[in-house]
């Protein structure tokens, strides 16, 4: 019952090759290679390639929605952004780039590295996203459990600027996106805008960042799955 829309595309996809194969110029000669051996090898490149990877992660799908392995998911999930926040070095951080030491400076740094962070566990297909959603929800699980910390704030105005804080976080992974994606310029008008609130006057800060997010992301992509996933190896270098 599973795979029956699968074959129904396949089926399909094969009515389509063959048509476009008969109006082709190489099947117009009545030879046995030129019947069979193109639909052949276009049907099985179909299947090789476009099919099995479908499949894959259809069956990847199935897997992680299992109760079970759903909750290992996100305990492992939990877990990864514990060690991660634990090893980031936010004192000297803030110290070297002369931040302000606030709740908003801790967000901020945990941000972007959870950015980092992500760019590599998105590479992961449903699993990365799966982990991506998770880590954000311990996010906000943290952030709440921090702010009550504070001190006496009414529960309205904390939920207000807990969801101000929300709508920023989404704000700068699309910019810190389009910096990553297109050159140090941009983002370091990012880094500007976001780390510094458009206050610095010193471009060597926002340089240091910005060198800062390069070399971390060409580690964090040389690194495996199972590597960040599993063993939780990431170890954050010095600004």
């Amino acid at each position: 019952m599973l795979f029956s829309p699968v074959r129904k595309i396949l089926t399909f996809q094969y009515r389509l090759v063959c048509c476009t194969a008969i109006k082709s110029d190489s099947l117009l000669h009545p030879t046995i290679s030129n019947l069979t051996v193109p639909k052949r090898h276009v049907f099985m490149k179909f299947i090789g390639i476009e099919t099995k990877t479908k499949l894959y992660d259809f069956v990847n799908r199935l897997k992680i929605l299992n109760p079970l392995n759903k909750s290992r998911f996100q305990a492992n999930s939990w877990i990864l952004y514990e060690k991660l926040i634990d090893q980031i070095p936010f004192n000297d951080i803030i110290k070297k780039l002369n931040l302000p030491d606030t709740f908003n400076s801790w967000f901020i740094i945990t941000e972007l590295h959870l950015w980092m962070i992500f760019v590599r566990i998105m590479n992961e297909g449903t699993q990365g996203s799966l982990i991506r959603n998770h880590i954000v929800e311990a996010l906000w699980n943290d952030v709440e459990f921090r702010s009550k910390k504070l001190g006496s704030i009414n529960p309205d105005i904390r939920n207000t600027q807990i969801k101000e804080l929300n709508e920023q976080f989404q704000g700068a992974l699309i910019g810190y996106d389009e910096g990553w994606l297109t050159n140090d310029k941009v983002l370091a008008g990012m880094v500007w805008r976001r780390v510094f609130n458009q206050n610095c006057d010193d471009p060597e800060k926002i340089e240091i960042v910005v060198k800062y997010i390069r070399k971390q992301m060409s580690i964090l992509q040389l690194q495996t799955f199972h590597s960040v996933f599993i063993d939780k190896n990431v170890n954050w270098i010095k600004l």
